[in-house]
């Protein structure tokens, strides 16, 4: 098995910097999503789309302190849903709402706190025990 740790940094760093690129292009693309009163798909989309943000970020900072990793994660993650709110508030034809900055905020830490459990699970630690 190879270890995350082996691959050279910028494979570590480029799939959060490329899914960030994307988030912000669609983010403040004028293209019109549909809207449905019944199934809050927006707020869906945010939560899943900040959850894999937080996780592109934790892969990013592999080789950090599991703790510091993490918060650094949830708060680079939460921090892009702000400003992504930010950009949208200066589009025409975007709007913000704190409601998507929220759902941004919960799906990273939703994130953090699966990784949290994946990490504590018995067959995190068993895969720990065994030699490379």
């Amino acid at each position: 098995m190879i270890s995350i740790l082996s691959w050279p940094t910028w494979a570590r760093r480029a799939p959060a910097a490329l899914f960030t690129i994307a988030l912000f292009y669609f983010g403040c693309a004028n293209i019109g999503l549909p809207r449905t009163p019944e199934v809050p798909l927006d707020k869906i989309t945010h939560f899943g789309a900040f959850l894999g943000l937080e996780w592109l970020f934790e892969l990013a900072l592999v080789g950090t302190a599991a703790a510091a990793r993490r918060r650094a994660a949830v708060a680079m993650s939460a921090g892009a849903g702000g400003l992504l709110e930010l950009a949208q508030a200066a589009l025409p034809y975007r709007s913000a709402e704190w409601l998507d900055l929220l759902a941004d905020a919960l799906g990273a830490l939703a994130g953090a706190g699966l990784l949290t459990l994946l990490a504590r699970s018995p067959r995190a630690a068993d895969a720990s025990r065994q030699p490379p």
